[in-house]
C-alpha cells in the first residue's frame, strides 16, 4: 500500500487495502521498486518479483510504460510531480534503496512519496519542507529518521500500512513524530486517507 495523486479529483490517497492502490504490491511481499500510475502514465523503476503482473495490466490497457530517474518531471494541471530518486543506473543490491520517489507540489501544498526507501538516503533527497509527510515503508524502524522529521517539518504524517507481523509501525517512529507535534493518520486505524490539494 502507498501514497497515491487522484487526477479525477485532485486528493492524495492513502489506500487502506491494496485493491484501492496505485502502487501495487503482491501479497506478504512488497514490491519495493514502485510503480503508480500519473496522469495516465505508469511511471515505474527496476523490476522486482509480481512488477510482471502490473506491466501486463498496462499492456493490456496500452498505458505507457517508462523508467525514472531523478530529475524527471510531469505537469497535470496545477500538481508538478519531481522524482527524486534513483539517481539513476547501478541499482542497488538491497531492493528497498531502488524504491522510486516523487515530490508533488503545487503552488500551496508540497508532498513526497516515499516507497520504501530507508532512513539513510531520505537525507540525501533534500525534501525540505512538506505540508504532509508519506512516511516510507509503513513506517518501518528503517524509515523516516529524526533528521529527516527535522528537514520536512511535517504537520501531518499518513502511515500507510494494514495488519502485518513486521511491527509496523515502529514504536520509535511514532514517538519521533509525537516528540515533532505531527498528526499521524494511520490506515489501519482510520481506513483510506483523502486528502483534497488546497
Amino acid at each position: 500500500m502507498a501514497l497515491g495523486w487522484n487526477a479525477a479529483t485532485g486528493e492524495v490517497v492513502a489506500p487502506a487495502s491494496p485493491a484501492d492502490s496505485a502502487i501495487w504490491h503482491a501479497p506478504a511481499y512488497p514490491v519495493p521498486a514502485a510503480l503508480a500510475v500519473i496522469g495516465g502514465v505508469l511511471l515505474g523503476f527496476g523490476a522486482a518479483w509480481g512488477a510482471g503482473v502490473l506491466l501486463r495490466a498496462a499492456g493490456e490497457r496500452h498505458v505507457p510504460v517508462r523508467e525514472v530517474r531523478r530529475g524527471d518531471s510531469m505537469q497535470a494541471g496545477e500538481a508538478h510531480f519531481t522524482v527524486l530518486w534513483p539517481v539513476g543506473q547501478p541499482f542497488s543490491k538491497a531492493d528497498n534503496d531502488n524504491s522510486v520517489v516523487v515530490r508533488l507540489d503545487t503552488p500551496r501544498f508540497h508532498t513526497v512519496f516515499l516507497g520504501d526507501l530507508p532512513d539513510p538516503i531520505e537525507g540525501e533527497l533534500g525534501v525540505g519542507q512538506l505540508d504532509v509527510l508519506k512516511t516510507a515503508h509503513h513506517g518501518s524502524r528503517f524509515s523516516t529518521g529524526e533528521a529527516f522529521l527535522q528537514e520536512t517539518r511535517p504537520k501531518n504524517a499518513v502511515i500507510s500500512v494494514g495488519r502485518n507481523t513486521y511491527g509496523h509501525p515502529n514504536a520509535q517512529v511514532l514517538d519521533w513524530l509525537a516528540a515533532a507535534g505531527v498528526q499521524v493518520w494511520r490506515t489501519d486505524q482510520v481506513g483510506t486517507v483523502h486528502w483534497p490539494l488546497p
